[in-house]
């Protein structure tokens, strides 16, 4: 029996063609012999199958497998072609039999023969096995591409490597027909170009290898805009100065053939990694540069050596205008995908740190959250291995160091890396290899075109206008647009007033050299000027919020206004250029925007002023955090929660996925909140935030933000002699150190919130925490000891009539007694938790005490009744947004299945919980 794929698909018994079916049992098969002895999973089947799969394309694919063997079991009843095997079905075949098989095993065989007579004689006769395209017949738009493509790559390569050879065996003149052929239908394959030149060297023809050159270099510029590679430019030199290229030297630095494109899975193809596409928007008014974008644009082309760029200038220069437009330029040779992040390097935010970049790049490139190690050298590393074998272009937007930058520069050239600084960075050229560019000032001409550009709905300025202006602003792309905006939004205005402004607004800082923040402080100011008053306060009271991003119900607090007022202002700053919208109600300021108004609002406002529209906003965030809460979290907390002021506003809440994602939404700005409130003395908020956070970093698992914000509350609440706080803090201190592996810490801090606890006599703030001690004893196996904590905890609560309290206790003693083998303790207390939660409206108790129950179950042996209660566990999780219990229901369930003996069933439950686990993060 022979398969074959490489032309239409043809199974060929002896002398006779066999007659397989068409349509999809054709694209089942064909799929199985490009992968012949591999298994295929069932989800790559149906992905070749099906562009849009039903929900029983999984039954289908048994149905067409059974068909498909008894129709080869016609040709031959004493073998089983198509078995199965876990996660799909594999065709067992003997390597002969399949002519790609035999195709690659000819051609290695060619590329370890160091006779060039004899390598190309088997390159021929691999070749002499292809009877057209590959799959030609095949109706799978996802098999095409994915494997007929790279196929028909493999043979060019193929037909490459047989020229060589025949070049060095001394064949010249009757090769060049066919080389010729070949650049025709190959306009932009180098390696033909280059056999072609040698080809014509050789046989004397000098002058036609020369304008073979002319013409490759000539296709290069006009379609991809780059100048042939060095291999090319050797050869071209060589036949420059009357020297004759040596055939010999392309095959002897081949080495091992190339392999399959792709390395190997699916006809040498893997599934294809994630290729995110992360630039933002190129700007539509960009205009100059243009001879500096092709230069770069041709560099970062051009794989043969480090593409590591810098680009540095003075703020508001254009700095990431020039970068999105480069990497939008050149992305097409990066398509692995494009990478971009912020890195706040200038900017009261604080700058990212590596690790988490890496943590956000190594996400996005497909590896799994779980995989990533902590340390920061190894995920330097694993982002390397990641990388190495695909061409991805980074962009690092403003970068303070060069040590910021260097934990996530690639390890090959296949991959370019964009950096943008206000600081040149000399250190990335002088050791890693950087090019630098300096951006400066648009010429006056450059300016002028870009404001006719952002004007053209003003018919009243005039060419002399914009040239004054321009100059005025130096050239600074920012100071441009400001004062562009200015003229657009208030059409009385004419650019006579706006340059009187400006001239009353210390022009003189535009000449400053070396001086970036005061050109830019100078163009923000006519933006300013042209403001009306209630806009111009509000963007003031915006200078003093922890971030430069905010939601307009934070607008009105900081402003003092109602939310429509704000709106309204909001939207007349975005539309002045001022603010950037981010989508879903939230804006940015720009952080050179926001570094003014702080300096401006130090001079406008009072020092009273300042204080009390800073007041709002933590107002506001701990009374909205308060209100949330309340939807994360049912029962009381174990301190006194502040009184909301009249004047305060908070955000509705009608459910909690409203309250969970204003949560996430503002994750970065409570944290920056937090330690705001810490910077101005402000204890009881500083404490008091956290601890109602706590239930929504538990719920989502922010382990980060979790405890850098607890560690703010310890000191805040030690300052403020709260010892109240003070124990709440360490008890969820406690419980993150838990929850994060770190048990002995886990314990010494719950020891702390206990003693505190006992010495203010407080039962229930004393059971919370004996509560969490005793889920840190089961971590560590010290069972008898949990066991006590929990017995305690139930005491305790009940003795201050906190029945509620007695929930967490319960659901975490099911556990234990699951861990003794003690199984009716463990059904009666999951049950009495299930009760309680519900009684009391818990959040989260009544999944996780689902969860226990339906183990509970499981161990027993109690499949049926494990399954009931662990869907349970999943419905009221998925209400819940408890992702960790959702996660956890998927694990168990699939256990469940094993139990039953289902392996597919529990096969899909695994895959669903990895799915989920890698979504979650």
């Amino acid at each position: 029996m022979e398969f074959r794929i490489l032309g239409p698909l043809q199974v060929v018994d002896g002398d006779r063609e066999v007659v397989v079916p068409a349509g999809r049992l054709r694209v089942l098969l064909a799929a199985l012999v490009c992968n012949a002895n591999r298994v295929v999973s069932v989800s790559e089947l149906i992905s070749y199958l099906w562009d849009d799969p039903s929900a029983s394309a999984r039954n289908t694919v048994r149905s067409y497998v059974r068909r498909l063997r008894a129709r080869l079991r016609e040709i031959d009843s004493q073998r089983v072609f198509i078995r199965q095997r876990t996660p799909g079905y594999v065709l067992d075949v003997d390597d002969t039999e399949v002519d790609l098989l035999r195709f690659r095993s000819i051609v290695s065989e060619a590329y370890g023969t160091a006779d060039p007579r004899k390598a190309a004689e088997l390159f021929r006769s691999a070749l002499k096995l292809w009877r057209g395209k590959p799959l030609a017949d095949i109706e799978s738009e996802a098999l095409r591409r994915d494997v007929a493509a790279p196929l028909s790559e493999e043979h060019t390569r193929t037909v490459e490597a047989r020229i060589d050879r025949e070049l060095a065996s001394g064949a010249h003149t009757e090769l060049v027909s066919e080389l010729t052929a070949l650049v025709e239908r190959h306009p932009l394959r180098e390696r033909f170009w280059g056999q072609l030149m040698s080809a014509l060297a050789h046989g004397g023809r000098q002058a036609d290898a020369l304008a073979a050159y002319q013409r490759l270099r000539t296709t290069l510029a006009e379609e991809l805009g780059i100048e042939p590679g060095p291999e090319l430019r050797r050869i071209h030199e060589m036949v420059l100065n009357g020297k004759i290229p040596d055939p010999r030297r392309d095959h002897e630095e081949d080495g091992a053939p190339p392999g399959p494109v792709g390395g190997g899975t699916l006809g040498g193809i893997p599934a294809a990694p994630p290729s995110p596409r992360q630039l933002i928007a190129d700007t539509t008014s960009f205009v100059g540069r243009e001879r500096l974008i092709d230069d770069l644009t041709r560099w970062l082309a051009n794989p043969s050596a480090r593409r590591l760029l810098v680009v540095s200038g003075q703020p508001g220069v254009g700095k990431t205008a020039l970068a999105v437009r480069l990497a939008h330029r050149v992305a097409e040779h990066f398509p692995d995908g494009q990478l971009f992040v912020d890195l706040h390097g200038f900017s009261s935010t604080p700058a990212i740190a590596p690790a988490d970049v890496l943590l956000r790049f190594l996400r996005a490139l497909g590896h799994p959250a779980e995989l990533i190690p902590e340390d920061l050298d190894e995920r330097t590393a694993l982002l390397r291995s990641v990388l190495a074998e695909r061409r991805v272009l980074l962009v690092l937007d403003n970068a303070a160091t060069a040590d910021q930058v260097r934990p996530l520069l690639p390890g090959t050239t296949e991959c370019a890396v964009i950096v943008t600084s206000r600081n040149v960075l000399s250190g990335l050229v002088a050791v890693d290899g950087a090019r630098g560019v300096r951006v400066g000032a648009l010429t006056t001409d450059e300016s002028t075109s870009l404001l006719s550009t952002l004007l053209e709905g003003r018919g009243d300025v005039r060419d002399e206008d914009l040239r004054r202006l321009a100059d005025a602003c130096g050239g600074i792309p920012l100071a441009l647009r400001i004062a562009a905006a200015h003229l657009v939004t208030r059409n009385e205005v004419t650019v006579s007033d706006l340059l009187e402004d400006l001239s009353r607004y210390r022009l003189d800082v535009l000449t400053v050299p070396h001086d970036g923040h005061a050109c830019v402080r100078t163009a923000i100011d006519v933006s300013y000027a042209a403001l009306s008053e209630p806009v111009a306060r509000l963007l003031l009271s915006l200078s003093l919020l922890p971030t430069p991003e905010f939601s307009v119900p934070v607008a009105a607090a900081v402003g003092d206004c109602d939310l429509p007022e704000a709106m309204r202002l909001v939207a007349a700053l975005a539309e002045a250029n001022l603010v950037e919208e981010r989508g879903a109600g939230r804006h940015r300021l720009h952080d050179l925007v926001w570094v003014y108004l702080a300096h401006r609002a130090g001079q406008e406002l009072s020092a009273e002023e300042r204080f009390a529209a800073a007041r709002r906003m933590a107002d506001f965030y701990l009374h909205t955090v308060i209100s949330a809460g309340w939807f994360v979290r049912r029962e009381p907390l174990p301190i006194e929660l502040p009184t909301r002021p009249d004047t305060i506003r908070t955000v509705p809440f009608d459910n909690l996925q409203q309250a969970v994602a204003w949560y996430e939404a503002e994750r970065a700005n409570l944290v920056a909140v937090i330690r705001e409130c810490e910077r101005r003395g402000w204890h009881r908020h500083a404490y008091v935030l956290p601890i109602v956070l706590c239930s929504f970093y538990l719920l989502r698992k922010h382990w980060s933000d979790w405890e850098e914000t607890h560690t703010v509350a310890l000191r805040a609440a030690r300052r403020g002699n709260d010892r109240r706080a003070e124990s709440a803090v360490l008890h969820r201190l406690g419980a993150l150190f838990d929850n994060q592996g770190r048990s002995r810490k886990a314990l010494d801090t719950y020891r702390a919130a206990i003693d505190i606890a006992r010495e203010l006599d407080d039962p229930r703030l004393e059971a919370a925490a004996l509560t969490g001690a005793g889920a840190a004893y089961f971590s560590v196996g010290r069972f008898f000891d949990a066991h006590s904590c929990y017995q305690r905890a139930v005491e305790l609560h009940l003795k201050a009539g906190n029945p509620y309290g007695q929930v967490g206790p319960l659901v975490n003693v099911t556990r234990l007694h699951v861990a003794r083998r003690d199984f009716a303790a463990a059904f009666a207390s999951a049950r009495e938790a299930i009760k309680t939660a519900m009684a009391y409206g818990s959040v989260n108790h009544p999944g996780i005490a689902w969860l226990n129950l339906g183990e509970a179950y499981l161990e027993a042996g109690y499949v049926d009744e494990a399954v009931e209660a662990i869907e349970q566990a999943g419905r009221v999780a998925t209400m819940s947004s408890d992702r960790d219990t959702k996660a956890r229901s998927l694990n168990l369930l699939a256990a469940a299945e094993e139990r039953r003996g289902d392996m597919l069933a529990a096969r899909r439950f695994r895959q669903r919980a990895t799915l989920y686990a890698a979504e979650i993060g």
